[in-house]
C-alpha cells in the first residue's frame, strides 16, 4: 500500500456580525468576533478574535458546537487575568483593548466546529468549579457545567 504524504489544512470560518443583546437598563450590549475566514495548517495554532464594548464585562467563555449537539465549554477568563491556559487552549485578555483571544494549539480536523464567545457581568462561584460525575457504569470523571450563555451575549465562529 501507498502512504500519502502531506500537510492537512484546516479552514476556520467565522461569522463577523456584531450581536446586540438587550440589557435590564435598557443598553446593547456588543461582541465581536473576527477574522471572517483563517486557514491553518494542521498542527499550526488557530486564533480567534473577541472585541467588546462594555468595560464593565466580568467574565468571558468560549465554548465549542459541533453540529447537531449542545456546547460544551473551553476556558474562562475573568477580566482582571490576561492569560488562563487548559491544556491546547489559551486565553488572552487586554483589558485595556476590549479584546480577548482564544489560541488552540497544534490544530486538528476534530477542532472543525462553532466556536462560541460569551461575556457577561457576573457568573456564579459554583459556575467555575469542575465538578464530579459518575456516569452509569463508569468510573467517575472531571466535569466542569456548561456555563450559563445570557441570551444574545455570544458571537460564534466556525472552524471547517
Amino acid at each position: 500500500m501507498s502512504k500519502l504524504l502531506g500537510t492537512s489544512l484546516l479552514i476556520l470560518w467565522l461569522q463577523s456580525d456584531w450581536v446586540k443583546s438587550q440589557q435590564k437598563n435598557g443598553d446593547q450590549q456588543k461582541v465581536k468576533q473576527n477574522p471572517p475566514s483563517l486557514s491553518v495548517t494542521e498542527g499550526g495554532i488557530s486564533i480567534l478574535n473577541c472585541d467588546y464594548e462594555d468595560i464593565m464585562l466580568n467574565y468571558f467563555h468560549w465554548y465549542r458546537n459541533y453540529p447537531a449537539k449542545s456546547p460544551t465549554f473551553l476556558i474562562s477568563i475573568g477580566s482582571v487575568l490576561e492569560k488562563n491556559e487548559d491544556g491546547r487552549f489559551t486565553v488572552f485578555h487586554n483589558r485595556n483593548a476590549k479584546h480577548l483571544s482564544l489560541h488552540i494549539s497544534a490544530s486538528q480536523p476534530g477542532d472543525s466546529a462553532l466556536y462560541l464567545c460569551a461575556a457577561h457581568h457576573t457568573v456564579l462561584p459554583r459556575h467555575l468549579q469542575p465538578v464530579l460525575k459518575r456516569a452509569l457504569g463508569t468510573q467517575t470523571q472531571r466535569h466542569t457545567d456548561l456555563l450559563p450563555i445570557i441570551p444574545g451575549s455570544v458571537r460564534s465562529c466556525a472552524l471547517k
